[in-house]
């Protein structure tokens, strides 16, 4: 369909005349939809629709990362050097995981995460589902290469959605880095064959510019939903395998990260075309949220 109204977008998706429009609207924001006359609209050569999404994107995060650059130098300027509280403070060696502990224990209120590898903890993240029972609020943005890892989806982002952590996915992310409340920030910085360094920020500029730079990111990184949902039931294996999909992850690394074969991987896709009666992965990606699988 080149070129359709409003009603006739909503009778072909089995949508609402609202839900349509939203829709419509929100794709001629991003760029994908143009007006063809009054009344209809004209999809956008996929290209150049998203390539264009994409620059206006990673523009955005280019912009915070210049930002917080120049925070932590204006920062650096003005510090006085016969101040004795120091607003950065540098971890390394074993003290590392057991400083991140003693901060993950004192949070109150909110964690905000930027979560890309290397990382310095293994897949099960417990400290995060205890938390996030009594009540603890958490934000995570993860890279596209986090959910390629194997078994990482399943054994770390699944059970942590699951708890009830806001997650969603971005192309990419700048920094390993995580928010608590609005006290202070660390990133983290693996290295081969030792515990890593571990730069906490204290409030000033540069956790501002921090701060700053996480809400970019998480307004425009994608949702991740692996709930139920309330339509037909689909094995476990099958909402992951189209969360990978949703976020972008490539046919190779989605098997991999699902443990499966390519024929596997293939033949399951196939299944899911079949079983929502669709021919391309845009119509599954729409039938699938319809039914609450993503």
């Amino acid at each position: 369909m080149r070129q359709a109204t409003e009603a006739a977008l909503a009778e072909a998706l089995d949508l609402r005349p609202e839900q349509a429009r939203a829709a419509l609207k929100e794709l001629t924001t991003w760029g994908l939809v143009g007006r063809h006359d009054a009344s209809g609209f004209r999809a956008v050569v996929p290209e150049v629709g998203l390539d264009a999404l994409v620059r206006r994107r990673q523009a955005d995060v280019e912009r915070a990362r210049i930002a917080v650059g120049h925070a932590f130098e204006t920062q650096r300027r003005t510090t006085r050097r016969a101040e004795v509280d120091s607003p950065v403070e540098v971890v390394t060696g074993p003290a590392v995981k057991l400083r991140i502990r003693q901060l993950v224990n004192s949070v109150r209120h909110e964690i905000r995460r930027l979560d890309r590898p290397p990382h310095l903890f293994g897949p099960v993240n417990r400290a995060e589902i205890e938390q996030l029972a009594r009540g603890v609020t958490y934000r995570v943005v993860y890279a596209r290469e986090s959910l390629e890892l194997p078994d990482y989806l399943e054994e770390n982002v699944t059970p942590c959605v699951e708890a009830g952590e806001q997650a969603r996915v971005a192309a990419e992310l700048p920094v390993n880095m995580t928010i608590l409340d609005k006290d202070l920030a660390w990133l983290t910085r693996p290295e081969d064959g030792q515990d890593g360094t571990l730069t906490i920020v204290y409030p000033g500029g540069l956790l501002e510019a921090l701060v700053g730079l996480f809400e970019i990111c998480w307004k425009t990184a994608v949702p991740l939903h692996l709930a139920a949902g309330t339509g037909p039931s689909i094995r476990a294996a099958d909402r992951r395998l189209l969360v990978l999909l949703n976020a972008g992850v490539s046919d190779t690394r989605a098997a991999q990260s699902l443990g499966m074969s390519r024929r596997t991987f293939y033949r399951r896709l196939e299944q899911l075309m079949a079983l929502t009666a669709t021919t391309s992965r845009f119509q599954l990606a729409v039938a699938a949220a319809q039914r609450g699988w993503l």
